[in-house]
């Protein structure tokens, strides 16, 4: 695996590029279409993020505290596929690699401090500030836009809370009969909550919590520094995509797009996940 983290750059450099030239989905241009065929990129992107970065903290392992090898390579890598996936996420995984990999608390503050300058300097532009402020709003309170933006999440609670304790039954959701937009992506967990309850749902998260718990035990279990990195990177996927999703779908954080690992519909993000528990 080791061998394919730089091939696998400009491979999937290229495929992210060649998005751009595919009909849009959705206002999107996300998937190649071949044929009856599609693949989206962005996901096999992270894959690669976790094998090139583990590949440069290892062979940079000595060199780290210098802005050379210690940031450059990582920021032009990220630049890259962050440029060409505005969406993409898993920068936390990511910053959390880093951090694993021992790159000094030095460059992580600067980045940190980069990251908030950029930050405020996009919320001074109108448009982008408001579009903020009415998602924090939204947040706040769903039920100020009920037909609007706040519909979604309205959907997503009404799920989850008529689940009550033990469930509706296996495919019994009302809410996943054109209710809730995105049931089968990005809102699936609240489809679990009605049809299994908060019995079942909690019996999901345990589950993914010792999956996740598994995979750092194999990391701190294996024999050298580069597997110990791809163990934790393909961990650290996994935790972050769980908790991001729940979050959302329980309005715990603003929403956004995220799926849920082995439940959310993608036949590309199935395909790279199983390939990911494989390793």
């Amino acid at each position: 695996w080791r061998k394919l983290a730089w091939p696998l750059f400009p491979v999937v450099t290229a495929m992210l590029i060649l998005c751009y030239f595919m009909p849009p989905v959705n206002d999107a241009h996300r998937w190649i279409f071949i044929g009856s065929f599609q693949f989206q990129p962005s996901e096999l992107a992270k894959f690669s993020l976790v094998l090139l970065f583990s590949h440069l903290l290892v062979s940079n392992e000595k060199k780290l505290g210098r802005f050379r090898y210690g940031i450059f390579p990582f920021a032009v890598v990220l630049g890259v596929y962050a440029g060409l996936i505005v969406k993409e996420p898993h920068l936390s995984a990511t910053i959390l690699l880093v951090v694993v990999g021992g790159l000094p608390m030095k460059w992580i503050a600067a980045a940190g401090g980069i990251a908030a300058a950029g930050v405020a300097a996009i919320m001074l532009v109108p448009s982008l500030h408001e579009r903020a402020m009415e998602r924090i709003t939204i947040w706040k309170n769903p039920a100020s836009d009920p037909l609007g933006t706040g519909y979604q999440i309205l959907q997503s609670l009404y799920a989850i809370g008529s689940g009550g304790m033990f469930g509706l039954g296996l495919g019994q959701s009302r809410q996943k009969n054109l209710y809730l937009p995105e049931e089968h992506n990005d809102f699936i967990f609240s489809v679990v909550c009605e049809e299994l309850g908060f019995v079942g749902a909690l019996v999901i998260l345990i589950l993914f919590a010792l999956l996740i718990t598994r995979g750092y035990w194999i990391a701190l279990h294996c024999r050298d520094r580069y597997s110990f990195l791809v163990a934790t990177g393909i961990s650290t996927l996994l935790a972050i995509q769980v908790a991001l999703n729940v979050a959302v779908v329980t309005n715990t954080i603003p929403c956004t797009g995220i799926s849920l690992p082995f439940f959310s519909y993608g036949g590309t993000a199935l395909w790279i996940e199983l390939t990911e528990m494989g390793i």
